[in-house]
């Protein structure tokens, strides 16, 4: 099967598939399946690789960017917001992440988490945009 489908490729019908071509097209479906878009899920959410390291190793701290829909009243933005936190909390495994700060005038929410509370969030694609690493740096 594979070579058919190289030769087809090539449009050599005569030509026999090397083991380089062979690899190349074998390296090139796991790195399709391992990383099906290129570090962003299907609905555009974004984990930052630095996350999963860290996630690897046991608990990190992380900042969650969250959809939230365009309102023009600080109040209603308020509660979208209040709704997007809520709605993250509740799916989240509890044993799992813990809230560090919640805010109410910007759609975030910076929480504390291991692997398994990244891969609920990675299924939030929702309400989830980002997952970024929350992490204090030096001025320069």
């Amino acid at each position: 099967m594979v070579d058919r489908f190289l030769r087809r490729l090539c449009g050599q019908p005569e030509m026999r598939p090397t083991r380089t071509a062979i690899l190349v097209l074998l390296i090139s479906q796991l790195v399709s399946f391992a990383f099906p878009d290129g570090g962003l899920s299907s609905a555009g959410l974004m984990i930052d690789p630095d996350v999963r390291e860290l996630v690897r190793a046991g608990r990190a701290r992380v900042l969650v960017t969250l959809r939230v829909g365009e309102s023009g009243e600080e109040a209603r933005r308020a509660e979208a917001i209040d709704r997007a936190q809520e709605t993250v909390l509740s799916r989240l495994p509890q044993s799992h992440a813990s809230v560090v700060r919640r805010y109410t005038s910007i759609p975030m929410l910076a929480l504390e988490i291991d692997a398994t509370a990244l891969l609920a969030l990675e299924t939030m694609t929702d309400v989830v945009i980002a997952v970024k690493s929350d992490r204090t740096m030096t001025p320069q």
